[in-house]
């Protein structure tokens, strides 16, 4: 369950005063979540001491690694005298400490690890030093290893109000699920109109991942290609291939947890709540409230659900949402 980030910081308060504080979490969320500055205040929480920002926390000794050189990858280095590396991270979170002797160790866009980074970190996961507290800040978690996924407590952020910023993709559901609230579909040539448009959306979702990842893909090439043997290109290739369709599922998720959340807004109206998830959206959520009688919305709802589910499978996509879509919109 995400929470909003004060809420988050008393937790973490509470299990830190009762000596509860696990020694190694997972920041995750939306980027308007924030979570450098949430990972800086929980070290504000921990030590006792106020530098507010991860920058003023790598004067005060904490290891903070970032996504390097153009390919932006955070890789797993050659040694521990290799700046933004793996290898420093564990050679210099054993040698330096931060105020009241705790050793501090934040990665910044986690899920730029590459595998070879991901495994190595597991060392110091699983085996830190003393006083050690190492944070993991990323808006796709599904893109770290199992292993390391398993070996942390994930703290799933919050944006503050009114501060969600839309994606292309996102405000192009949003434009789809406008063109709902004025027709309120209601036959099987609506419901298909609509699923061709949300497919649309997907289509151009993973060609843009697709295009990002393999332009970054190019860059490592250019800057790899004169210090590796042709076994690194075939499995990098591999990696990539896995990180875009790891980049869709994630983005997919979360369209169909804006679609879920425009129509738990419609239940929310029908019922007389307050609090919207979408309150600029209201002006057409509020139509479909009146349009539909309150059985109406929960049979929608509740199909998304099913189709939400259905996605994480090995399910056709296409037949998914055909179905989905007439059982939903399509009566």
């Amino acid at each position: 369950m995400p929470f909003k980030s004060d809420h988050a910081l008393k937790l973490l308060a509470r299990a830190h005063e009762n000596g509860r504080l696990g020694h190694a979490y997972l920041i995750t969320g939306p980027k308007e979540a924030q979570h450098e500055q949430f990972a800086a205040s929980v070290l504000d929480l921990v030590t006792g001491q106020k530098q507010k920002t991860l920058e003023g926390w790598e004067g005060q000794g904490a290891i903070v690694l970032r996504p390097q050189s153009k390919s932006r990858r955070i890789t797993i280095g050659d040694d521990g005298d290799d700046p933004g590396t793996i290898r420093f991270l564990e050679k210099m979170i054993r040698r330096t400490a931060a105020p009241n002797g705790w050793k501090l160790g934040i990665i910044v866009d986690a899920e730029r690890m590459n595998v070879q980074a991901q495994n190595a970190f597991l060392k110091t996961l699983e085996e830190p030093p003393p006083r050690t507290l190492l944070l993991l800040l990323t808006t796709q978690p599904e893109q770290l290893l199992p292993t390391i996924q398993s070996r942390v407590i994930e703290i799933g952020l919050m944006p503050p109000s009114g501060a969600r910023i839309f994606t292309e993709h996102e405000n192009q559901l949003l434009a789809v699920l406008q063109k709902l609230a004025k027709n309120a579909a209601g036959t099987l040539a609506g419901a298909l109109s609509l699923k061709t448009d949300f497919e649309s959306i997907l289509e151009d979702l993973h060609d843009d991942i697709k295009k990002r990842h393999e332009e970054d893909f190019e860059r490592e090439q250019d800057h790899y290609k004169q210090t590796t043997d042709g076994s690194w290109l075939k499995q990098r290739e591999e990696q990539v291939e896995a990180a875009i369709e790891a980049d869709y599922i994630q983005q997919r998720s979360a369209l169909m947890d804006l679609l879920l959340s425009w129509f738990g807004d419609v239940a929310r109206l029908q019922a007389g709540a307050e609090n919207l998830d979408l309150p600029r959206c209201q002006p057409s959520t509020a139509a479909l409230a009146a349009k539909w009688d309150q059985g109406d919305v929960a049979k929608r709802i509740r199909v998304l659900r099913q189709l939400e589910s259905h996605l994480h499978t090995n399910v056709n996509e296409s037949l998914a949402l055909e179905v989905c879509f007439i059982q939903a919109f399509g009566v």
